[in-house]
């Protein structure tokens, strides 16, 4: 490694991230479908870590009921940071850059694979959203604007409100959150259908023998999460399948107790305030930017289980502020 290149390294490393926002950085537009400024480069400390003036990502791993899981903790600067983009956004690759469609919304039913979808949305770290195209999403709510209401009462809801703070809805019928949407209109960011919450204020709140036969509770599977441990601080979670040598795969209920565990370890005071499961699976994904062994380039990669890589219909993830 040159001496430039080590140098912007270790400034990266010494940047800290204040509650303000930082001189110079301008939120990011919080009603539209618009993305972030590229990552850069030398931000990228190892495989694992991102850290600049807006943002830093640190990525682990874990192993629990016999299956392994890959954690990252984020922390933003504001939220305008935490963003949602369909897979539409994403037209395809020309003379080594990647291209844009110009329409794109959570109206179309295009997918690819999330790691084209993150190149296209220039996010540090993207995971799954809970696949909106399919019919058992029943609201959709997206970036402020709101898209789909069809709550049948038989899955919990996230919502994600302007401040980046997560609370949720616990299998609302169609009229339970016509009502909530009426009253919290002004101040909603994001909602994703899937459930159910796994942890709140710290502690797992499912049993092991947790039943809910729509999203398949008890079968060993993969498994994604979207966690707060505090103020504009996360953490996003996923477990490794039995499709994959060396792992049984995880029920909810052990899932819900990954988060937990994972939580406290990077919270030890209060560990999550909020997890929330998100659509699992085969679509269960992380990416992030890696540094290719042939071209010796940082490339997008599926973390997790990257032998199966489901095309999805849209991702949650988060953007620097530096331009």
């Amino acid at each position: 490694m040159n001496l430039k290149k080590l140098s912007a390294l270790l400034l990266c490393s010494l940047m800290l991230l204040s509650s303000a926002l930082a001189e110079g950085l301008t939120p990011l537009p919080m009603d539209d479908l618009s993305y972030g400024p590229v990552p850069k480069d030398e931000c990228y400390l190892s495989d694992n870590e991102y850290v600049d003036e807006s943002i830093s990502v640190k990525i682990y791993e874990g192993r629990y009921a016999d299956t392994d899981y890959v954690y990252a903790h984020v922390k933003i600067s504001h939220p305008s940071q935490l963003r949602t983009i369909p897979a539409g956004v994403y037209k395809g690759v020309k003379n080594g850059s990647v291209q844009r469609n110009k329409n794109y919304n959570f109206k179309n039913s295009s997918t690819t694979r999330g790691r084209f979808v993150a190149s296209a949305a220039n996010a540090v770290i993207a995971i799954n959203g809970d696949y909106f195209t399919k019919t058992e999403c029943k609201v959709v709510l997206r970036m402020g604007t709101q898209y789909r209401n069809t709550a049948d009462g038989l899955r919990d809801l996230l919502i994600i409100d302007k401040n980046g703070d997560l609370s949720y809805l616990n299998a609302p019928t169609k009229a339970d959150y016509a009502a909530y949407y009426e009253a919290n209109k002004d101040s909603m960011y994001q909602v994703f259908c899937f459930g159910p919450v796994l942890v709140e204020n710290g502690v797992s709140v499912l049993p092991m023998d947790y039943e809910n036969g729509y999203i398949g509770a008890q079968k060993a599977a993969q498994r994604t999460a979207f966690c707060q441990l505090g103020p504009l601080e996360y953490m996003l979670v996923t477990s490794y399948g039995n499709q994959t040598k060396g792992n049984k795969g995880m029920t909810i209920p052990e899932f819900a107790k990954v988060c937990e565990l994972a939580g406290k370890e990077l919270n030890p005071e209060s560990g999550c305030r909020l997890a929330f499961n998100l659509d699992g699976g085969n679509s269960t994904t992380m990416n992030f930017k890696r540094l290719d062994t042939e071209s010796r380039k940082l490339k997008y990669v599926k973390v997790n289980c990257p032998e199966i890589e489901r095309f999805l219909s849209d991702i949650i993830y988060f953007a620097t502020l530096v331009k």
